[in-house]
């Protein structure tokens, strides 16, 4: 009985329509496969790095919609800001600031805090000034529950109408001779533009002080985000003529408690940058004010006292 010789199937090529198959007697021969060079020539289009500014005056940076780019992280941003001088505000933002704000922990992290301390005793500088000094605040202000897009470098301009023409909190603090070697200095806001608004934009709510400073004030503002019963009664002592903050009194009271704080902290306008287990530190202690039973002990203290509180009559 004659034998049959039955021939493989053909695996059609990937890289061709199969309405356009034909039998193999009529197909054209399949193009050489790319060398390198021409594979290379064909995917080497350049990406605009995450972190590129657009070509202009504004040094904005380019969008990853508009250059094809991977959007920019939390960090690139941060970088991208202070780069183009956005001095960081210390607003309540979404995620966690620790990340971008704080150094690691180090070995000798408590032995540079003694050595600062001692530094400023010495020169009595920050916590330590004993010369007068000027309150400058907006005193009690209410949170506001949401606060829409706003001028991110308002405060910049407005810092630099107070100088006289110096838009950079570090220059300044160089200039006036009060910088700490090698220390960052930003411009900070008593009442953060995350709680308040517009009106926080104002001479009387800003001031230079140290990049720490700026950071330790971030997980207290963070935690009365968007609450409307707080009140803000945030202030800096300014070394007179100036517009340097020696310390920061930041202050927070419940709406029905108005001569009573529920967060008080004196904070040193040179304090040197924050750890990761200083900044958790920060955050453990003004959890209460995320605290919703915070609203019914003020209810029982009010009920107790009738809503006559300290600094009540």
């Amino acid at each position: 009985m004659p034998k049959f010789r039955v021939a493989p199937p053909s695996t059609p090529s990937l890289s061709r329509s199969p309405s356009l198959s034909s039998p193999t007697s009529s197909r054209s021969p399949s193009p050489p496969p790319p060398t390198q060079s021409t594979a290379s020539s064909s995917t080497s289009k350049k990406r605009a790095a995450p972190d590129e500014f657009e070509p202009s005056s504004s040094k904005r940076p380019k969008r990853a919609a508009a250059t094809g780019g991977q959007p920019p992280s939390a960090a690139e941003l941060y970088k991208q800001q202070k780069e183009v001088g956005l001095q960081d505000v210390h607003s309540a933002r979404a995620g966690d600031m620790s990340s971008l704000r704080t150094v690691k922990d180090g070995p000798e992290d408590n032995l540079n805090m003694l050595a600062h301390v001692a530094s400023q005793a010495k020169d009595k500088k920050g916590l330590f000034y004993e010369g007068p000094t000027e309150k400058r605040g907006l005193g009690p202000q209410p949170v506001l529950t949401s606060v829409p897009d706003r001028d991110k470098s308002e405060h910049t301009k407005v810092f630099k109408e107070m100088t006289g023409g110096e838009p950079s909190s570090t220059k300044y603090q160089q200039g006036l001779g009060t910088a700490d070697k090698g220390k960052d200095y930003e411009i900070l806001h008593g009442m953060g533009h995350g709680e308040g608004g517009s009106k926080t934009q104002s001479r009387q709510n800003l001031a230079s002080a140290s990049h720490g400073a700026n950071t330790a004030m971030i997980p207290a503002d963070k935690a009365v985000n968007g609450n409307p019963d707080i009140r803000v009664d945030t202030s800096f002592n300014v070394r007179p003529g100036t517009h340097r903050a020696e310390s920061v009194d930041q202050r927070f009271v419940h709406k029905d408690r108005p001569g009573q704080p529920i967060y008080e902290k004196r904070i040193d306008g040179d304090l040197p940058r924050v750890t990761t287990s200083q900044y958790k530190q920060l955050q453990a202690e003004a959890e209460h004010l995320k605290d919703p039973r915070l609203d019914v002990a003020v209810a029982m203290l009010n009920l107790h006292d009738g809503g006559k509180g300290p600094g009540k009559s």
